[in-house]
């Protein structure tokens, strides 16, 4: 898996990408990471330089992912962007001893209508297409979304470069996982922080979480949508790099 690292300290934080992201969804943080920490940032499979894994799985991907984690260190701290999230949490599964922390950025607790009809055949599929493999269709949505956004973020920007198979095989891996209660016995502290103009079904996943995760601390960022890390970076990094 290709991981790009940002600083060079002891402490570590992981950074996981979101469905239309890469590695490059954490590098607005890069100004901010102190001198003591290490950002490493790794393409997941089958995004940016990773290739996809045979057995493709959201299961298999945090396989691999918390081999990583436990060649570390034992205090490592996982940001999850969006559906990375998700991951960061199915890390903790696995290996809860080599994490003391997860940072939560606009994290869902069910999979709204309009992303679970993309994973819909054939209707879906042919609708993924238009609407995130194709440049106009991407400025259409971006232009509709204008409300969950600021102007220095693009919401369809990141699907540019992506390979439509890998991020639909995602967005389908996603929508089969059971839901929060599989995390219920995750005992990580779990930052929870969302954008104040991010999707509404972002801000009533938040108390699902809260009644669900059993040591749960919400951050709302003032006028920040879903890019969290593109609007806000500045507010994020503290949380982030909080001396856990």
């Amino acid at each position: 898996m290709h991981v790009v690292e940002y600083g060079s300290g002891s402490q570590i934080a992981f950074g996981l990408h979101g469905w239309g992201g890469d590695h490059r969804t954490f590098a607005p943080l890069r100004p901010f990471v102190p001198n003591t920490w290490r950002l490493l940032a790794p393409d997941l499979p089958g995004y940016g330089s990773s290739p996809m894994i045979e057995r493709f799985s959201i299961e298999c991907v945090a396989e691999s992912l918390a081999t990583i984690v436990e060649t570390l260190a034992s205090d490592v701290v996982i940001v999850g962007s969006c559906s990375g999230a998700v991951l960061a949490l199915e890390v903790a599964l696995l290996v809860p001893q080599h994490i003391v922390r997860i940072v939560a950025l606009d994290l869902f607790a069910y999979m709204p209508w309009y992303f679970r009809f993309f994973t819909s055949e054939p209707i879906g599929s042919i609708a993924y297409r238009l609407t995130f493999d194709s440049s106009l269709g991407r400025r259409i949505v971006n232009a509709a979304l204008r409300m969950r956004r600021t102007e220095r973020s693009d919401l369809m920007a990141s699907f540019a470069d992506k390979s439509a198979q890998s991020t639909r095989a995602y967005l389908k891996a996603l929508a089969r996982l059971p839901g929060p209660e599989r995390y219920r016995n995750v005992n990580v502290p779990v930052a929870l922080v969302y954008g104040e103009r991010t999707f509404r079904a972002v801000r009533r996943s938040i108390p699902t979480w809260q009644r669900t995760l059993q040591r749960a601390d919400v951050f709302c960022i003032a006028g920040a949508g879903h890019l969290l890390l593109d609007e806000a970076p500045e507010k994020v990094a503290p949380i982030v790099f909080d001396a856990a």
